[in-house]
């Protein structure tokens, strides 16, 4: 990679981030707690009506801002696994959780641990996003120009924060763009094992295997028992990281389908995919689930306006994300689970200079009001 590409990217990651820093602070410092507001009604004498909002140097401490909703629960998993406390619901709510990256936290905080574990998350959520977007400008996008352009699409997206908090969008975001590195060199049985890895870091990932299995099955260049083979054994090899999920799974939760079983904790006891429409009935009044469901429609419609320019297995893939996130029992997080649809965001930053900036100021805005309301704890954000 040249010089001026490198500069490139290290300029959109390092603007962006310090704009969300920035941001953050200015919420906690400006904006009520939610947490602390229902801990002072219900005890006006505890201490948290002195915590409603965060002032001077507690306003500029990053862990007081961002250890919050999820970062929590995998504070939790790096420090006591999936096996403590299982006889109260939220000992079996961890299941909730893929392993993947609070194990890998965990593995690096006994390297360093004098660190808090929100320092070596964040520390290790950072330097993974920017592997990924080194990745993506070297291999994915080869023109200086489309790179301003996709860079700006994906950095300015309204989950863009998330890239850099103790959560596990950052790890899969790389192992998104190996995916697709490896399958573009053919490489499908790699590509296979990475989209495995996936699997066991995001649930979204079980439709990443589609990138190299369409790939080498509708590869021209290798013979057609051959094209069959590859395809095979990318499956068999994404297979493995699952089934060695389901089996520690089973060893520390007691079943292998913990993970569906135990999203009754989450309120959501029938975790399958278009379950999320059926919120619009059941919770008519609920503003989040209409809008992070306009934010699920407006990328529906842009991965069938994008469609064609898409190779199949990577159009599947944006597909099947979209779809396993319609599992909940409404619609949550929606602008999170898009980020790492590299494809999507590679024909976005591709459509003329209106559609593609109108939609860039979209996400900021929508991203702004979802980052105030993470760091305040207002469950607008879920």
């Amino acid at each position: 990679m040249n010089e001026r590409r490198w500069l490139t990217v290290a300029g959109w990651f390092l603007a962006s981030r310090l704009a969300i820093l920035a941001l953050g602070a200015v919420g906690v410092a400006t904006f009520t707690d939610q947490r602390a507001l229902a801990g002072c009604q219900a005890d006006p004498s505890s201490g948290s009506c002195a915590q409603l909002t965060r002032q001077g140097a507690a306003a500029l401490d990053p862990e007081t801002t961002w250890l919050k909703w999820d970062a929590e629960w995998y504070e939790r998993i790096a420090i006591h696994g999936y096996a403590h406390e299982l006889d109260t619901p939220k000992g079996q709510a961890a299941a909730g959780y893929f392993p993947l990256y609070p194990l890998a936290v965990s593995a690096l905080w006994a390297i360093a641990p004098w660190l808090s574990f929100f320092w070596v998350a964040s520390l290790f959520s950072n330097i993974l996003t920017f592997i990924a977007l080194l990745l993506l400008a070297r291999y994915l996008v080869p023109e200086r120009n489309d790179l301003q352009q996709v860079l700006a699409v994906l950095m300015t997206s309204a989950g863009s924060f998330y890239l850099s908090i103790p959560y596990s969008e950052s790890l899969f975001l790389l192992l998104v763009v190996g995916v697709l590195v490896a399958t573009r060199k053919r490489r499908y049985e790699l590509a296979g094992l990475l989209a495995g890895l996936a699997a066991t870091t995001r649930v979204h990932g079980l439709a990443l295997v589609a990138v190299p299995a369409v790939a080498s099955w509708l590869d021209h260049q290798l013979p057609s028992g051959q094209r069959r083979s590859r395809a095979a054994v990318a499956a068999a090899l994404f297979a493995l990281p699952v089934a060695g999920y389901f089996v520690y799974l089973s060893s520390v939760q007691g079943s292998w389908s913990a993970f569906v079983a135990r999203q009754e904790l989450w309120g959501n006891p029938s975790p399958y995919p278009l379950s999320a429409f059926g919120g619009f009935i059941d919770f008519p009044r609920r503003i989040t689930n209409w809008l992070h469901g306009g934010f699920w429609f407006l990328y529906a419609g842009l991965l069938w306006r994008y469609w064609k320019r898409m190779p199949i297995g990577e159009a599947l893939f944006c597909l099947g994300a979209l779809l396993i996130s319609t599992q909940q029992e409404a619609f949550h997080g929606t602008y999170r689970y898009v980020v790492p649809l590299i494809p999507l965001s590679i024909a976005v930053a591709g459509d003329r200079p209106a559609t593609r900036n109108g939609l860039i100021a979209f996400n900021l805005v929508f991203g702004a009001l979802m980052l105030l309301a993470f760091v305040t704890w207002n469950r607008l954000t879920v």
